[in-house]
C-alpha cells in the first residue's frame, strides 16, 4: 500500500455542491444526499460537499447533525455508471477513495453526534456513511449491503473496524465474505442499527433521538463522542481522560445549570458554555 497517499482531512477541499443540501432547524443539523435521480450514489462531488456540511455545521451553533438521502434511498454506493463512462488515471483513483475516506472519518469524528436516517437502501459506500454515523435508525423496509466482494472492490469508510464493533467479527466476517443484504428488522437484531422503525414513522423517529440528544448538554456530550472514540487500551489513561473531562465540565455554567435545575426540579437549559 502507498502509505504517503494518506492525507489529513484538511487536504481534501470541502466544497458547496449541488450533490448535497444543508439546514439547519433550532439545534440540530440536517446534511442531505440529493442525487435522487441516481438513488444518492455516490461521487467524488457528493463526498466534497458532505465535509463541508459537517465543516458548517461545527461552526453554526448544531448539536446533533442528522445525515439522510433525499428520495427512495440513503445511498447506494458508486456510480457505477459515472464510472464506467471513462477511464481514470491511477492519480484519480486514489484521489476518490481518499476522499471517501476523509469524509467517513469526518463523520465518525464530527465533534457533535451523528445520526443516520437510512431508509430503501444504504449499500457498499452507502453503508459505510451510515456505518459512520454515532447512531443509526433505519425503515422495517430498508435494506444494508457491503457488496463489495461480489462486484470485486474492497470496503472502505473504516468498515473493518466499526462494523465489528457493531456486530462481532464473526457476524462482520459473514455480511462482508457473503455480501448478503440485511434487512432493517435483522439489522436490528445482530446490532448492525440501533433502532428500526416503520417507514411512515422514521422521520418521528429520528426527530425524537435527536431532540432528545439535543436537548443534554454539549459539552459532556462532545467528551462522551471523543473518548469512546479513542477507547485507549490502558484503562489508567481512560480513567484519567474522565477525569480531565469532568473537571473541565465542572467549570462550565451548565454543570451549575445542571445541578440549580434538579435542586429547583426542573428541566435544565444547557447552553454550552
Amino acid at each position: 500500500m502507498d502509505c504517503t497517499a494518506n492525507r489529513s482531512v484538511d487536504a481534501i477541499e470541502p466544497t458547496a455542491t449541488d450533490a448535497v443540501d444543508y439546514g439547519l432547524d433550532g439545534d440540530v443539523a440536517t446534511v442531505t444526499l440529493t442525487r435522487p435521480d441516481r438513488l444518492n450514489a455516490v461521487t467524488k462531488e457528493l463526498y466534497a460537499g458532505v465535509l463541508g456540511a459537517l465543516e458548517r455545521s461545527s461552526t453554526d451553533g448544531a448539536r446533533v447533525v442528522v445525515l439522510q438521502g433525499d428520495g427512495r434511498a440513503f445511498c447506494v454506493g458508486a456510480d457505477l455508471k459515472d464510472h464506467g463512462e471513462r477511464e481514470r488515471s491511477a492519480a484519480e483513483k486514489r484521489e476518490y477513495a481518499w476522499t471517501a475516506q476523509h469524509a467517513c472519518r469526518a463523520i465518525q469524528t464530527h465533534e457533535r453526534p451523528v445520526i443516520a436516517k437510512v431508509q430503501g437502501y444504504a449499500i457498499g459506500g452507502g453503508a459505510e456513511m451510515a456505518l459512520s454515523a454515532d447512531l443509526i435508525v433505519t425503515a422495517e423496509d430498508a435494506e444494508m449491503r457491503f457488496p463489495e466482494a461480489g462486484i470485486g472492490t474492497y470496503v472502505g469508510g473504516g468498515v473493518t473496524y466499526r462494523l465489528p464493533d457493531r456486530v462481532g467479527t464473526a457476524t462482520a466476517k459473514r455480511l462482508l465474505l457473503t455480501a448478503a443484504s440485511v434487512g432493517g428488522e435483522e439489522a436490528a437484531e445482530i446490532g448492525l442499527v440501533d433502532e428500526v422503525a416503520p417507514a411512515d414513522e422514521l422521520n418521528d423517529a429520528v426527530d425524537d433521538l435527536a431532540e432528545e440528544i439535543a436537548g443534554n448538554a454539549p459539552i459532556p456530550v462532545a467528551f462522551a463522542k471523543e473518548q469512546l472514540n479513542r477507547r485507549p487500551s490502558d484503562p489508567e489513561l481512560a480513567l484519567t481522560a474522565e477525569v480531565d473531562a469532568l473537571l473541565t465540565c465542572m467549570e462550565t455554567d451548565d454543570w451549575q445549570e445542571g445541578v440549580d435545575a434538579f435542586a429547583e426540579d426542573r428541566e435544565p437549559i444547557f447552553e454550552g458554555r
